[in-house]
């Protein structure tokens, strides 16, 4: 009998993030390994469609409204109605408004929820919207059968660490890629170059990293990988002093980078930093990245972001939101000799694939059999 997995999450490719990421890391390795994987998410724009993307059937079904950052399909909902009776496990990437209503829906199935982050309560509204999520969420896990954040650290910290410790929740690592072995073809000579990759988003704490750059020495050049167009008006940052800094060389853009140019971007820094101020960033994939391609980083102290350069002892920790510790925690990694060996056996035997990958087949290997039996 074929296995079945349905995973439930917002978007999925093309979309860009790490949670996506992560969900069709481990789609596709369930179903390299026999699963057959159907992946329903929220289309990004037209018609509901279904596709085969790497072995993966995945049902992207049309936005029926928007509120906030939340795209909403009655598609969506009617899917998960549709596939409550047959066999296999349903997997969610929490946050996932929707939450309360799959535990009610497929309450017959084994359920697993991988939580990926608080949402953060910024302002009124912001708060009131965090509060109803976590009540949504607290429905599903409640009903899961496992559940996972990517740390212990998250979870002992997270709004929901009462319900995490009552669950039996455990930690395993986002997935990531291993980006050894790339060419130092983006650097700068005679410069110190520290980088962020991603979307500068107000939680990534830009605006911090560019008054820290205001005092760092002059050969300390930023450098910048993923989109400054298409971003929401809201990004936290004053966009005409990052474009002044562009205009004097302390800042260079490269714009989004394919697949291909990531591991040569981590391998031509001297510094990887990821300055994020608030819980939707819960690990900071990123990290573990460039620490496999030999770049030291240096993250804010938030629950589970803080774990990778304590456990790898590759990197530094900096106070969150504050422009001067953060500069100071970038002076003493650019002056300071890591023991990258040990960092690389850290990353092997915790972070690196096929690591989180197998310890989700566990899950989903004993899930699967208990139901055969029953």
């Amino acid at each position: 009998m074929t296995r079945r997995i349905d995973v439930f999450l917002q978007y999925y490719k093309p979309h860009v993030s790490g949670l996506t990421n992560m969900a069709a890391t481990l789609a596709e390795f369930a179903a390299a390994q026999g699963y057959d994987v159907h992946v329903h998410c929220v289309a990004k724009a037209g018609a509901s469609t279904v596709s085969e993307i790497d072995g993966v059937t995945v049902h992207a079904y049309r936005r029926s409204f928007s509120l906030g950052r939340g795209n909403f399909s009655l598609g969506f909902l009617a899917a998960a109605w549709r596939v409550r009776s047959l066999p296999g496990i349903a997997h969610f990437h929490l946050p996932l408004p929707e939450s309360a209503f799959f535990a009610w829906t497929l309450r017959h199935r084994p359920l697993v929820v991988t939580y990926h982050c608080d949402a953060p309560m910024i302002g009124p509204l912001g708060t009131l919207a965090a509060k109803a999520l976590d009540i949504s969420h607290g429905a599903l896990i409640r009903k899961s059968s496992a559940t996972a954040t990517s740390s212990m650290d998250y979870a002992e910290n997270s709004r929901l660490s009462k319900l995490f410790r009552s669950v039996g929740s455990r930690g395993i690592p986002a997935t990531s890629l291993d980006r050894a072995g790339g060419s130092p073809r983006y650097a700068v000579a005679d410069r110190r170059q520290i980088g962020f990759l991603g979307r500068p988003t107000s939680e990534k704490g830009i605006d911090v990293l560019i008054e820290a750059l205001d005092r760092l020495p002059e050969d300390v050049m930023l450098t910048l990988a993923g989109p400054l167009d298409g971003l929401s008006d809201d990004v936290g940052y004053d966009r005409a002093r990052l474009q002044q800094l562009i205009d004097a060389g302390r800042v260079r853009s490269l714009g989004f980078l394919e697949e291909t140019d990531i591991a040569d971007f981590y391998a031509s820094l001297d510094l990887f930093v990821l300055p994020s101020t608030n819980s939707f960033e819960a690990f900071g994939i990123v990290q573990v990245e460039a620490i496999s391609a030999g770049t030291p980083v240096v993250a804010s102290e938030l629950p589970g972001v803080r774990t990778i350069p304590r456990n790898t002892g590759y990197g530094e920790i900096a106070p969150v939101g504050d422009a001067e510790g953060l500069a100071e925690a970038i002076e003493a990694a650019l002056s300071s000799d890591y023991d990258r060996p040990r960092s690389r056996a850290v990353l092997e035997s915790v972070y690196l694939p096929p690591v989180p990958e197998n310890a989700y087949m566990a899950i989903f290997d004993s899930l699967s059999s208990e139901a055969k039996r029953s």
